[in-house]
């Protein structure tokens, strides 16, 4: 079988070059262990995938991760890339430069590119371009089978008819070769070895050169070959395995355990065992001997992979893509003997065997790798044990819904109601340091001591008489959690405390005394509180935590709390938790188990005492609704690598664009979407993520999807940045970082905003102009109406006054000789002034046209002719007439108009001495006419004209404002006729 091989001693030759170092070691880094060598591989959890979950085909014939984090698969149809989630295929159709999908074999030189070697040619991926290599590059043939790179930075390109080498950009076959070549190996002699059919030749610079290896695989089909970190070399054959050191040679087959003795692939892991993948099944060589893989989904192994996480991935034949990972938790069911599965309390004795109360089952003892189970049969009170406790005398304390059992000697003693017990439905037991027994049932508190029984309740000040958790703490004081509070016991007396105090919950689950002396108090609902100097401190899910319900706390030697609950068990830093209490930190960094650790279930049992146990090897046990669930924190394997982040895809408005660089958007761009990962495979579901868009986002944002969307934002230079945390909460604050700018529409830009300003300025400008002529028109305006106002005084009033003025003279000076002539002057004057009043009151009415307020023209004229008339003194006959259509006018119009009749009318009424006025308002579709027209006596034109009379001058002013024409038609004795003709518009 055609395969090709990475293994880790290229590894080893390319650590001579400090600069190749430096850029593999994102890849190598050994901050995270291998798979444990001491452990069997039945230890390990195993997980699969095939083309359900996205691979395009189940046989896999190489894996390999590059230097970004990515995991390449090759298979027979197609290459799939793998992020810990999801697959992205490339293959012919969508990849033209793959010019096969049978990918044969995978390899990342020191620069980082991806050769891909295929059935039918090779290709190259490098800066996200594919670029292809047939016999016409100069390949000698396309059938590749292996690759590898040497020191120099060759790549040595393995076919079926030969060997050729990529150097200087070009492709040169290699003469001295012509076999079907199934393997590469470059040791850390710089030795290259080919693996045939015929046996292994070994080159150096090109040349063969004979050694030991050669001499004894001669004739074998050698499928695979690898060098461990001793040096010691491995051939993979037809027909089992073969190791060389020196002169020593080492066979293996199924003689020696192997499960076939077929040899597909072989790999040395990074603590020096030895992976054996067969075409019968997957084996481990290590320092503790030989072990055999279960429980994959095929037997037929054709590559093996360990990446930088220590995980091991198994490609099979039609099985899909399998993963070997540690597992943090050994679990212990009914499969290994337990009576059930549903646990609700666990400890362990001093010397050292673990007891397992069960919910149904009865009582388990697990003793140097045996199960021994108690039961009703054997002298229980039930099988549901609820509460487990030893005191120093070797006797076992059991608790169970129908009384409490002594086991002593091994056999069971029952204590009940009838012996002195508060209720038979005991919950929880504690031995303190005196040996006396502390036994919580639902109705209250029970001591034993010296075989005397001493009942505690509510009414000797217990908080609740529901006992659930007892703690005795370093100073001898006695803590009892209830459902009403927390109580502390010395001295004989009784102290509680309840949320009045502090507490954020009154019903308390667990208890525990750190090495500090800290009180940790674990709650149903109300998360944890500690207990300091007299003061609680609370936590809940908003700090932090995984649940509000908390089932047990137990400490490790890491200074590391660890808490059981429904969702799972987790544990949290006590400097994380004393910083968040000092307010110095937020968020607590909870690191959360579950099923991806070995657990059957996250869910953790509650209801029973103790819900967890710290050995005295320091391992911690956990009861779950299926099985009992072991931790050994000081040997666990933690992953301490920060997971590579990489935004996978940018969509803009809903369309993929390139990644490439800083990115230019157009305006009106409303929305985007960043896609991004985290390349941790231990546990890709417990992955953590952080984003932040700067320039928008004030602060960290927690996600979880993989995805982080916005709207409508506005133009401007952004970046979005992506952090990650691994399962084990180990954070990557590089993270990934992507730039763009949001280009602005025409109107957003600094240049527009300009423009707005200088119109802006322009139209205040305007508009100050257009007030300043409106006040210049305004005050035109009054000035041609003081104007006119001065004309009216001057041709009437001041001409009466001035008769007045002289009649009184006239009066001084007769009236002494003549009584008679004086009284006719002062009645000429009375006359006059009686007129001068008259005409000044014409004057004030005629500021403002009061008659056009509430009439039409027609009608105003009217009552205008009607009150100048009645002040002649005489009769005058009176008539207004409209001809045409009549329509209302504009104001300016109708209110000249209206003061040239008035004029005109008056002049007739006070100068002309006429019998008839008549004024006529004629219209037609585009002017307008007043005619006034009188009997009276007329008057020269020239001479009226020419003496500049103020009244004609009004009126020829009035009429040119509104664009009319004036005509005056007048003689001495045959009247005047006053004829405004103005254009009017629709």
């Amino acid at each position: 079988m055609r395969k090709c091989q990475r293994n880790a001693v290229i590894r080893k030759v390319l650590r001579l070059s400090q600069g190749i170092l430096v850029l593999l070691l994102p890849l190598f880094t050994t901050t995270t262990l291998a798979l444990n060598p001491n452990r069997s591989l039945s230890e390990f959890a195993t997980q699969v995938w095939l083309t359900e979950s996205g691979l395009p085909q189940n046989t896999i014939q190489t894996i390999i991760q590059t230097q970004d984090g990515y995991l390449w698969i090759a298979t027979q149809e197609g290459l799939a890339r793998f992020n810990g989630v999801s697959f992205v295929v490339f293959d012919k159709e969508n990849t033209p430069q793959l010019k096969s999908n049978d990918i044969r074999c995978l390899f990342e030189d020191r620069l980082g590119a991806l050769w891909i070697g295929t059935s039918y040619g090779l290709a190259r991926l490098q800066g996200g371009n594919f670029t292809s290599f047939t016999t016409a590059e100069g390949l000698p043939d396309n059938n590749v089978s292996a690759l590898a790179e040497d020191q120099s930075g060759t790549i040595w390109i393995a076919t079926v008819t030969g060997l050729a080498r990529y150097a200087g950009n070009s492709i040169s076959a290699i003469s001295t070769v012509h076999e079907n070549i199934q393997t590469l190996l470059l040791d850390a002699n710089g030795i290259l070895w080919l693996g045939s059919a015929n046996g292994v030749t070994s080159l150096r610079n090109e040349t063969v050169i004979n050694t030991k290896p050669m001499q004894e695989l001669a004739g074998r089909s050698v499928t695979t070959a690898v060098q461990d970190e001793s040096g010691r070399l491995w051939f993979g054959t037809s027909n089992g395995l073969v190791s060389f050191k020196g002169d020593e040679v080492v066979t293996y087959g199924t003689k020696n355990g192997l499960p076939d003795d077929h040899i597909n692939y072989l790999l040395s892991d990074r603590e020096g065992s030895v992976w054996i993948g067969t075409s019968g099944g997957l084996a481990r060589l290590s320092a503790a001997g030989l072990s055999i893989a279960e429980g994959l989904s095929s037997n037929l192994i054709l590559s093996i992979f360990e990446d930088r996480e220590g995980s091991i991935w198994i490609g099979t034949e039609a099985g899909g893509l399998n993963l070997i990972r540690d597992k943090k938790f050994s679990t212990f069911t009914t499969k290994q003997g337990l009576a059930s599965d549903l646990i609700k309390a666990i400890y362990q004795d001093n010397a050292g065997a673990i007891w397992v109360g069960t919910n149904g089952g009865g009582l388990s003892l697990m003793k140097d790798g045996k199960v021994t189970n108690f039961t009703t049969s054997d002298g229980l009170s039930s099988n549901v044990v609820l509460s487990l406790f030893g005191d120093n005398k070797g006797t076992l304390w059991i608790g169970t819904p129908d009384g409490l059992n002594e086991l002593k000697d091994g056999r069971f003693r029952t204590l009940t109601v009838a012996d002195g017990l508060s209720s038979d439905s005991v919950r929880s037991i504690y031995v303190d340091r005196s040996n006396s027994v502390w036994v919580g049932t639902s109705n209250g508190l029970n001591r034993i001591k010296d075989g005397e029984f001493t009942r505690f309740s509510t009414k000797q000040g217990l908080a609740n008489d529901f006992i659930g958790s007892i703690l005795e703490d370093s100073n001898g004081n006695l803590w009892i959690g209830t459902r009403g509070g927390l109580s502390k016991f010395r001295d004989g007396r009784f102290t509680n405390f309840t949320t009045k105090d502090g507490l954020s919950s009154d019903v308390i689950t667990a208890l525990h005394e750190d090495r500090k002396g800290n009180i940790w108090i674990g709650t149903n609902g109300g998360g944890l509180n500690r207990l300091r100097e007299g003061r609680f401190t609370s936590y809940t899910t908003r700090q932090g935590l995984l649940d509000n319900v908390i089932y047990r706390i137990l400490e490790d030697g890491q200074q590391y709390l660890w808490f059981s609950s429904p969702k799972g068990i987790f544990k949290i830093s006590q400097t994380e938790l004393t910083d968040v209490a000092d307010g110095k930190l937020q968020l607590l960094n909870a690191s959360i188990y579950g099923t991806s650790d070995g657990m059957l279930t996250r869910e953790c049992s509650g209801g029973g005492y103790p819900a967890g146990w710290q050995g005295n090897d320091g391992k911690l046990w956990f009861p779950t609704v299926k099985g009992v669930a072991m931790i050994d924190p000081a040997s666990a394997h933690f992953n301490r690598q920060p997971p590579p982040v990489l935004i996978e895809q940018v969509r803009i408005d809903d369309q993929l664009v390139p990644l490439t660089g800083a990115m230019q958007l157009a305006p009106g761009t409303t929305r985007l979407d960043f896609y991004f990962a985290a390349l941790s495979f231990i546990a890709p579901d417990k992955l953590r993520f952080k984003y932040k868009l700067e320039g928008f986002d004030p602060n960290w944002i927690d996600g979880s999807s993989r995805r982080a969307f916005y709207t409508n934002l506005k133009p401007g230079n952004y970046k979005f940045r992506v952090i990650a945390a691994n399962n084990d909460g180990v954070w990557n604050m590089e993270g990934a970082v992507i730039e763009f700018y949001l280009r602005p529409h025409f109107y957003q830009t600094y240049w527009f905003y300009g423009f707005l300003v200088l119109l802006l300025g322009l139209i205040v400008w305007q508009v100050y102009q257009l007030r300043v002529r409106r006040m210049r028109a305004q005050f035109a305006a009054v000035l041609a109406e003081r104007t006119r106002i001065a004309r009216e005084i001057h041709d009437n009033l001041a001409q009466e006054m001035l008769g007045i003025s002289v009649q009184l003279e006239v009066v001084a000076r007769t009236m002494p000789p003549s009584a008679d002539t004086a009284k006719a002057h002062l009645d000429r004057v009375r006359l006059l002034v009686r007129h001068g009043i008259a005409e000044a009151r014409r004057y004030v009415w005629d500021l403002r046209s009061q008659a056009l307020d509430n009439a039409d023209l027609p009608t105003a004229l009217s009552e205008t002719a009607r009150r100048l008339t009645s002040n002649a003194g005489r009769p005058i006959d009176t008539q207004v007439q409209v001809s045409g259509t009549f329509r209302p006018l504009p104001e300016a119009v109708e209110d000249n108009l209206l003061r040239i009749g008035q004029e005109a009318i008056n002049n007739a009424v006070s100068h002309a001495q006429p019998q008839k006025v008549l004024i006529n308002l004629d219209f037609d579709s585009s002017h307008v006419r007043l005619s006034v027209r009188d009997d009276g006596l007329g008057f020269d034109q020239t001479t009226v004209e020419t003496n500049g009379h103020f009244g004609l001058i009004g009126m020829r002013e009035r009429t040119e404002r509104i664009g009319g024409k004036l005509g005056i038609v007048s003689s001495p004795g045959n009247g005047t006729e006053i004829i405004v003709d103005v254009p009017i518009t629709s």
